[in-house]
């Protein structure tokens, strides 16, 4: 009985040791480096519209589809301007931002 006591205090004492501080894990030395304009330009049409709708909805603005989408002229390549027209005949030029962030710029009337 004794030796019971003796296990259930020690049991008791390691379970109530304090947690190691927990370490973050590094951070990713060539995210710094990522473009995600450039990563948006090299992704497939229908991808690339995805994040082109999401962008537009994002924005407060009406779209179901985007219908189309090309590099705005003149613009260097690969582009960051982007110009999406929804369903609804609106246009909507679009810039993403090396950091990943998407500018949004729209006529109020199609």
């Amino acid at each position: 009985m004794r030796t019971m006591a003796i296990l259930a205090t020690a049991l008791l004492a390691v379970a109530c040791k304090p947690a190691q501080k927990a370490e973050a894990p590094a951070p990713d030395s060539n995210a710094s480096a990522m473009n995600y304009a450039t990563e948006v330009a090299a992704l497939p049409k229908q991808a690339r519209d995805a994040v082109f709708f999401r962008a537009i909805r994002d924005a407060g603005l009406p779209c179901q589809t985007i219908v189309s989408s090309n590099p705005m002229p003149g613009a260097p390549a690969p582009s960051v301007v982007w110009r999406a027209q929804c369903e609804d005949k609106a246009y909507h030029l679009i810039q993403i931002q090396p950091n990943g962030s998407a500018v949004v710029t729209s006529r109020t009337t199609p």
